[in-house]
């Protein structure tokens, strides 16, 4: 220690000590707490279907999320969960009875909620580019679960953008009928639904308060 430390008045040494003692518990403590953040987040999702007859769109509105990002500081081990989810009973193509045939495909009473899942996802993994500290992801991996079936897809980040610490984020991803073991009923005998649901996600995130 200092020989100057030894010079000093006893009150001002006990202060230097408790001084020094708080700042060793400080540094020991950084190293093992998670820089963890929530982002409150909405998304609106539009779909379109094709069909031997015409194409058709739709739209859902997402239930509110919560993003929880860890270690963005730290590319390498930087994580996001997340759990996104939409009522069957809320998808909207405009005609009544396409959507009442497209509730009972869905099984809407036994399944009532298609969900998307980011799982201690490695933001490594959405390959993305830096912008100062948050990342601006090019595909987004995500476990999709519709009628109780799940499977591993992956979106593509169309656009990315952040204004006043609002992030807004569009992703795209194509969604087998089959892969979920969907059954469209044909209309009329010859109008079927083709097996690919083209989906677009708009996603917009918010630190929480």
């Amino acid at each position: 220690m200092h020989p100057s430390f030894f010079r000093l008045p006893s009150f001002a040494r006990f202060h230097a000590k408790v001084r020094l003692a708080a700042m060793g518990c400080l540094l020991a403590w950084l190293p093992l707490a998670p820089a963890e953040e929530s982002w409150s987040g909405t998304c609106t999702i539009e779909f379109l279907g094709k069909s031997t007859l015409h194409d058709f769109t739709g739209t859902v509105p997402a239930r509110e999320f919560t993003l929880k990002a860890t270690n963005l500081e730290d590319h390498e081990k930087a994580q996001i969960n997340a759990e996104i989810s939409v009522a069957v009973k809320n998808m909207d193509t405009k005609d009544e009875k396409r959507d009442e045939n497209m509730r009972d495909s869905l099984k809407e009473k036994d399944h009532p909620l298609i969900s998307v899942t980011l799982d201690d996802l490695k933001v490594a993994d959405t390959k993305p580019k830096w912008e100062g500290r948050l990342p601006i992801p090019s595909k987004l991996p995500f476990e999709l679960t519709i009628m109780g079936t799940s499977h591993e897809e992956t979106g593509k980040v169309e656009s990315w953008s952040e204004k006043n610490g609002v992030v807004t984020m569009v992703v795209t991803f194509p969604v087998s009928l089959k892969a979920y073991d969907i059954s469209v009923p044909t209309v009329l005998g010859f109008i079927k639904v083709k097996d690919t649901i083209e989906v677009k996600a708009i996603l917009t995130l918010k630190p929480a308060a």
